[in-house]
């Protein structure tokens, strides 16, 4: 589609923004489902910008876990698991934000990348 936009109209300025995969709540912190989707869509991120697209930004939706209308909290879409029974509301990364980390800094999808131990990786605030 961005090059498909990029012919058809003199290659806008583009951003692609809400960007991203739900889970249910039960799944935590290991959301393969969410890695996979990532990777699969930065990729074609990584691949229209060699192209030459005019692509300034990409957002992932959401960084963390909300309320959405429809859905409730049974709905996750957060790089960072919310834990909303917690009144401070305690933030914890889940797998996809060490891939997504992983991508902006290296602009390349490693599809064997395994973050390091979450925990100990948590534990030490990295």
């Amino acid at each position: 589609m961005l090059l498909l936009i990029k012919e058809k109209y003199n290659n806008p300025v583009m951003y692609i923004t809400e960007n991203g995969w739900s889970t249910r709540l039960e799944q935590g912190l290991e959301d393969d489902d969410r890695v996979r989707y990532y990777r699969a869509a930065l990729e074609n991120v990584l691949d229209a910008l060699d192209a030459g697209v005019n692509l300034k930004g990409y957002m992932a939706w959401s960084l963390m876990d909300n309320f959405e209308w429809m859905q409730g909290y049974t709905e996750r879409f957060g790089l960072y698991e919310v834990d909303f029974e917690d009144p401070a509301r305690t933030r914890t990364p889940r797998k996809s934000a060490f891939i997504y980390k992983e991508v902006l800094r290296t602009r390349v999808v490693d599809h064997d990348y395994e973050p390091p131990s979450m925990i100990m990786t948590i534990d030490e605030g990295k």
